[in-house]
């Protein structure tokens, strides 16, 4: 089943016409996007969706199935407890930089007591730290060039399951890309990727979550990518009857190439609609 707000996000753009899933510049998109619209009923004008109002109605939509889960927007996965290790270095590099600045104003604060035997004594101690921070500093250097840059991008749209006393565990996380572009599909995978590598504990159901027609920019994402669970269509019934719509304009519908590749992740179940999506977040284990 689509999903409920599909009709509300999917239409035409106000300032040129064309659906506003599509690349304006790529005549299938155009046509498969028009499919789609006229085969869900969205013919309304619509403004582009690149803002975050996709994100915020898959997140409505699923807190109303499980309110016991934290379930929010943009997040970072060092957020909870499989990653909370990745802010580790950031932290010590921070703090460590924070401390030569801080011995610094600790001496000079010193200076201007009055002078005595203590405060001699204070600036003496203060600059012997000072010292010992210099001296690891070149150690510090070589250690931060060496440390790989365990950077995470922003997760669109996360379920945490609340543990006591610990940070919230990663249940599920989306990327949500109203459409698709070749860097886009990338961002997706290499985030997958990272999940996967980078995890101390359990792994998160990871996917993505998008209104995209052609099926060559859903393959990028849904054909064999391991990083990748699913890809969620906002409304795959819809999707399926358009494109078998613009099949039969070709001399030889069956052997359509967008179609074949099409039917093709569909078979293998790495192409989902928005009902599925429900149904993980609905079997999600309750808190610990």
């Amino acid at each position: 089943m689509p999903a409920p707000f599909t009709k509300d996000l999917c239409g035409y753009r106000k300032k040129n016409g064309k659906p506003n899933m599509s690349d304006a510049s790529d005549k299938l998109s155009v046509r498969l996007g028009t499919r789609f619209l006229e085969v869900a009923g969205a013919w309304h004008e619509r403004p582009d969706q690149k803002g975050t109002g996709l994100e915020r109605r898959v997140i409505a939509s699923l807190q109303a199935v499980r309110p016991d889960l934290d379930i929010k927007q943009s997040c970072s996965a060092s957020d909870f407890s499989q990653y909370a290790h990745l802010n580790v270095f950031p932290a010590f590099r921070a703090g460590y930089s924070n401390s030569a600045k801080e011995i610094k104003a600790l001496v000079s604060a010193i200076e201007a007591i009055p002078d005595s035997r203590n405060r001699r004594r204070l600036i003496a101690i203060a600059q012997r730290i000072g010292r010992g921070i210099d001296a690891n500093a070149e150690l510090v250097t070589t250690l931060v060039g060496l440390m790989p840059e365990e950077s995470l991008l922003k997760l669109d749209v996360v379920v945490g399951r609340p543990q006591d006393g610990e940070l919230p565990e990663l249940a599920l996380a989306l990327s949500a890309k109203w459409s698709l572009r070749t860097d886009r599909a990338q961002d997706c995978v290499s985030q997958g990727n990272k999940l996967v590598t980078q995890r101390r504990g359990r792994m998160p159901h990871f996917g993505v979550i998008t209104a995209e027609t052609r099926p060559s920019m859903l393959k990028i994402l849904a054909d064999g990518s391991g990083s990748i669970d699913w890809v969620y269509h906002l409304d795959l019934d819809s999707l399926a009857k358009a494109i078998d719509i613009e099949a039969k304009t070709r001399n030889a519908p069956a052997n359509w190439s967008p179609k074949k590749t099409f039917d093709r992740l569909v078979n293998q179940n790495r192409l989902r609609d928005f009902d599925d999506l429900v149904r993980v977040v609905k079997s999600l284990p309750a808190k610990p």
